[in-house]
């Protein structure tokens, strides 16, 4: 979300070349794919994990990004479609995860958190060392993009590993703004 540039120069022109035109106005752009990712996000280990069997544990990260500030009028979305996790260190794949779910706050405020994903692991998927998960009923997390840092909460559970370990967190947004005078 950082650069809109494509996006807010696409809407303006195509204001501009509509208001001479009709009276009433309608314009709809969509704003390009922006991911967010966090590298080596570290995970500690679950001593004797095995043995306890499914059992949680929760994560957060923060972002710092340049506020969202749109002039008035615009009605804009900014959805989160897919997150995915890529194993870096200490497991080969992520067969152990059997929920996850992942929330986006202000991060003075994370009583206001918006769910980007709630992931639960089809037993019959293949192991793999990257865990793609699309969001089923994406909301409109745009609020949380008008300040300037977000907090990202992971919930993740399943029989953890008895090791510490890492991985690259990738978020997918899009969006879209309307206008109509």
């Amino acid at each position: 979300m950082k650069n809109n540039t494509l996006a807010l120069l696409a809407l303006t022109t195509t204001f501009a070349l509509s208001t001479g035109a009709a009276g009433c106005v309608s314009v709809d752009a969509e704003i390009p794919d922006v991911e967010v990712t966090q590298k080596d996000l570290a995970f500690d280990g679950v001593p004797i994990g095995s043995a306890l069997g499914d059992v949680s544990m929760t994560r957060t990260f923060s972002q710092e990004h340049d506020a969202l500030d749109l002039p008035q009028g615009l009605n804009p979305e900014v959805k989160a479609l897919a997150v995915s996790l890529t194993a870096k260190s200490g497991i080969k794949d992520f067969s152990f995860v059997r929920y996850l779910r992942m929330t986006m706050s202000d991060t003075s405020d994370n009583s206001n958190a918006v769910e980007l994903i709630n992931y639960e692991r089809d037993d019959s998927a293949p192991p793999s060392n990257v865990l793609k998960m699309t969001a089923a009923n994406p909301v409109n997390a745009l609020d949380k993009w008008k300040t300037k840092s977000a907090l990202f909460t992971i919930d993740i559970a399943g029989t953890l590993p008895d090791n510490a370990w890492t991985a690259d967190v990738t978020i997918r947004f899009a969006g879209n703004i309307h206008y109509e005078r």
